[in-house]
């Protein structure tokens, strides 16, 4: 039987590594890895060979697996023994169908190709995650952890899971006093809240903030290492951007507080924190952010943390950040409280006992700066303390070197200094902005002159550039890295079902009302008797409340293009929360706006800690997309373990608009949450509520449908159950818009509505009962609506569905009473049945495996020789990773070619994969080195 090699894969590993004995086959159906004993049979000499430097594990996206594989990568640094690796290019190998045509799949793997050539590091002897003075693993900064899960799913050793950062690692050299000096700056960037700038900003729940940096810069002098550590992130509230001055809060100070306090507790692992807030006081934006910091700060009253605000800006001068130094100067003391790891001869004489905590608004240009003074401050203490001398010995004077721009006055290593920190900064800033920093020649040159302003300039256009047309794309291809593309494999389908054994479920219970209020302030301030009166129905009060209201600002062109509401939502607000206390102790949670639109949730104080994973959005679907007159404001949620998402919205007005408002729901459910940082969008939330002024309206005319409905009251005021009314009214019902457009529109039909059995809600003379009197004689109609979908398995009770009799405007609000079913997961249950999975796959194969071999018995020991000279297919179409004990690392990929025998035989495919580590450490693995 003629075989022929399509393609060879070869592993060039350029370190070494303790010798490791066992072999993974990857099967290719159930992507079940089983690591077992290495074969000794392997056929090494494989022509052709394509050499790579590094697995990166499994890729998964449109339900295909791929192998990650690093082809080029380039050393840029060593400490002692351990070599770090850039890198340049990678490559992805299709386990199942190596024939990959779909587009999609193709440009999900471009898009994640691009991402990974910039920005990323690897050791294979030693773990690049920890800073030199950590001794336990940290995967925050583990870009493939998705990568790896099917290894650590299957219990594969940890020799296999080797770590990769984002961020910047480089080295420089330099001698002083005929002493060889090295120093390596390492920066870690955080993959939790990982992503562009808008699209990640803030803290969240588990205490994560966004662009969060651990920086260490490590000096090495023969056999002593010196390292010293800060860390750099995001304003630890909760806040977003929208635009270049739009800032929103997204929590209050109350709900804050547990995020903060989590954020600075996962931070004890550095030993005391000392936050320096660089942002300005005269800027409205960040002296927003500033109070809100500095008032976490106060209450929080956490032992370990220190705060101070230094405006950056205040003391830039002519170009030049002279001004800072004394700032400086003033944590020397600091400096020397908190220490720097020193490590002499492999012996530990001292460990860093603190950290700085640094921000600006993004982390990038400000912070980068400051840093890169405070760590040369703290360089030229540890050169002091090893007697080393740059000719500069006090400190104020290798701070004046920094800002020196006559490089003729500078020692080397300042020079090179000042290079590598200008080259962090750009890397750091071009990771999470899309351009390098807009002060890197601060840095480099030690001022800022025309020629920085407007290199500056031009980052600050690309950085809008950015915004605009390529930060969508790159935070979805982020995302799909980090938290994965396929939430439907099997194996999660598998867990879902098995939901009952691993979940408790408790029942609470959902209040939402929805009101167009005309443009009006309320005149009716106490809803005790109306909106939030729940005794008639005998309902105890809602866990949550819900108020989605439309028109809060006349929606003429000046308030459209300007959209300001603020004073309009502080009202309101105020109003909600007047009348919630006399109800019980609620607090807002989220709230979200779009010019006229307003949401706006309330939990119960008690419940608060059970609220996690808060998100706002908004779709615009005015003038196709471009307007905020009409659209939705969004808001969705974890409740313990369930998530809520309600949607409110306001839709194109018009009797003869039906399909405008049919469109607008398209545009709304496509486009709602598209980016979520979680992954979630409205079709896979547990609940979902759809709300607001739907403008759908009752097919029939004004006349006909006032006439209707006098008769209908005129029947009601004899008996409120008349068989005459109930007809009327279902006639109307019949002739509404949106029932009859629910069963043939792929959104509308999976939501449930309540039995209507009150009038039309709209439209009204003001401060009246009597529908519309003006010329226009608008239809009355039930425009305002409530509806809800809820999952397969979940539970969703209405208790009531009504409209109330508030006369502000010319809609009456409705209302609608719910009871849910939350789900709260046991995770070591959970633990228990994904090791079930696991195991009961890998049993599955191993009789397979045993039926296979019985089978082939025969055949192979006659064929044994030449199995292994001419690499006959593997029976049960596996990847075989195998590592053998010379460390060259070699990949083969075999594909049996069609054969005619006596019958024409089906062709076949086996995909193997031998890894193997090799001794070999050049500087750069190339194909052309290589060939």
């Amino acid at each position: 039987m003629s075989l022929l090699y399509v393609k060879s894969y070869s592993y060039q590993i350029k370190s070494e590594l303790p010798q490791i004995t066992t072999q993974l086959k990857i099967h290719r159906n159930s992507q079940i890895i089983e690591e077992c004993p290495k074969n000794q049979n392997v056929n090494e000499k494989l022509k052709g060979d394509k050499r790579i430097s590094y697995i990166l594990g499994i890729f998964k996206t449109f339900n295909k697996s791929f192998l990650v594989l690093v082809e080029e990568c380039t050393k840029v640094a060593t400490i002692k023994e351990q070599i770090i690796y850039q890198i340049d290019q990678v490559s992805y190998y299709a386990i199942e169908d190596q024939n990959i045509q779909n587009k999609d799949i193709l440009e999900s793997l471009g898009n994640q190709k691009k991402l990974l050539q910039q920005g990323f590091y690897f050791s294979i002897n030693g773990d690049i995650t920890l800073a030199r003075h950590f001794n336990k693993f940290e995967n925050s900064f583990v870009w493939n952890q998705k990568l790896l899960s099917g290894f650590r799913e299957n219990k594969i050793s940890s020799s296999w899971q080797l770590p990769m950062i984002q961020g910047y690692v480089e080295q420089i050299e330099s001698y002083i006093d005929k002493q060889l000096v090295t120093v390596v700056l390492i920066s870690r960037r955080s993959r939790f809240m990982g992503g562009t700038r808008y699209y990640s900003r803030g803290i969240n729940d588990d205490g994560h903030v966004a662009n969060f940096i651990e920086t260490e810069q490590i000096l090495i002098k023969g056999e002593i290492i010196i390292s010293f550590v800060a860390i750099r992130g995001s304003v630890p509230i909760f806040w977003n951007q929208d635009g270049v001055s739009s800032i929103k809060l997204t929590r209050s100070k109350e709900l804050t507080q547990a995020a903060f306090v989590k954020h600075f507790n996962l931070l004890r692992r550095y030993g005391q924190i000392y936050c320096v807030n660089l942002m300005q006081n005269n800027r409205q934006i960040e002296q927003l952010l500033t109070e809100n910091f500095y008032y976490q700060y106060q209450q929080s009253q956490l032992d370990h943390v220190k705060y101070q605000q230094i405006d950056f800006h205040a003391h830039i001068k002519n170009g030049k950040s002279t001004g800072l130094n004394s700032y400086i100067q003033q944590f020397k003391n600091t400096l020397e409280q908190y220490s720097q790891y020193y490590e002499k001869d492999h012996q530990i004489i001292n460990q860093q006992k603190g950290v700085f905590r640094i921000n600006c608004l993004d982390c990038l240009d400000r912070t980068n700066l400051f840093m890169s003074k405070l760590f040369l401050f703290s360089l030229n203490l540890s050169l002091k303390d090893k007697r080393l001398q740059l000719n500069y010995i006090d400190n104020d004077g290798i701070l004046n070197q920094f800002d020196e721009s006559n490089k003729k006055l500078l020692h080397d290593l300042i020079i090179k200094y000042k290079n590598m920190w200008a080259n962090n900064g750009d890397q750091l800033s071009f990771l999470y902005s899309g351009s390098g920093s807009t002060i890197s020649e601060m840095a480099r040159e030690g001022k800022r002159g025309f020629m920085g302003m407007l290199k500056d300039g031009y980052n600050n256009i690309e950085r809008f550039y950015n915004r605009q047309f390529e930060d969508d794309t790159k935070q979805n291809t982020i995302n799909q890295l980090l938290i994965g593309s396929d939430a439907n494999t099997h194996f999660d389908k598998w867990i879902i079902e098995q939901e009952k054994q691993y979940c408790v479920n408790h029942e609470i219970s959902v209040l939402l009302v929805t009101w167009n209020v005309g443009g009006n302030h309320p005149i009716t301030t106490d809803f005790s008797n109306n909106i939030l009166n729940l005794q008639e129905n005998k309902l105890s009060n809602p866990d949550i409340i819900v108020f989605g209201l439309q028109e809060i600002v006349d929606l003429n062109p000046q308030n459209i293009v300007i959209m300001s509401n603020e004073k309009t939502i502080l009202l309101w607000n105020n109003l909600f929360q007047q009348n919630l206390e006399k109800l019980e102790s609620y607090a807002k949670i989220a709230e979200s706006d779009l010019v006229g639109l307003y949401i706006s949730i309330f939990v119960k104080t008690s419940q608060i800690s059970r609220v996690t994973k808060i998100e706002t959005d908004v779709v615009k679907t005015g003038l196709r997309g471009t307007l905020g007159n009409k659209g939705s404001v969004l808001v969705k949620f974890k409740f313990d373990d369930s998530l809520i998402g309600f949607n409110c919205c306001h839709m194109t007005s018009g009797n003869k608009k039906n399909q405008y408002r049919l469109q607008d729901i398209e545009e709304i459910h496509s486009k709602a949450f598209l980016n979520s940082k979680y992954k979630t969008n409205l079709n896979n939330l547990d609940y979902s509520f759809f709300f607001g002024d739907m403008n759908f309206r009752i097919d029939l005319s004004y006349q006909d449908t006032v006439d209707k409905i006098k008769s209908y009251q005129s029947y009601i005021s004899k008996d409120q159950n008349h068989p005459q009314a109930k007809q009327i009214l279902n006639y109307l019902i019949n002739q509404d818009q949106l029932i009859k457009s629910k069963a043939q529109n792929q959104n509308l039909q999976y939501y449930q509505e309540g039995v209507i059995d009150f009038l039309p809600t709209y439209k009204y003379d003001k401060n009246s009962q009597i529908y519309d009197t003006s010329k226009k004689q608008r239809t009355p109609s039930w425009c305002d609506r409530i509806l809800a979908r809820h999952k397969e398995g979940t539970k969703l009770e209405q208790k009531f569905y009504k409209r109330n009799e508030c006369l502000d405007s010319d809609h009456r609000p409705v209302s609608s009473y719910y009871v849910i079913d939350i789900k709260k997961i046991d995770k070591d249950k959970l633990n228990q049945v994904k090791a079930q999975y696991c195991l009961s796959k890998m049993q599955q194969s191993k009789q397979n495996q045993q039926i296979s071999n019985e089978q082939t018995k025969p055949q192979q020991q006659q064929q044994q020789e030449q199995y292994f000279d001419q690499g006959k297919q593997d029976e049960n179409s596996q990847f075989i990773i195998q590592q053998q004990s010379d460390y060259q690392i070699i990949g083969q990929q075999q594909q049996q070619q069609q054969k005619e025998i006596n019958d024409q035989t089906q062709q076949n495919q086996d995909y193997s994969l031998q890894t193997i580590l090799t001794k070999n450490q050049p500087d750069q693995i190339t194909k052309e080195q290589l060939q």
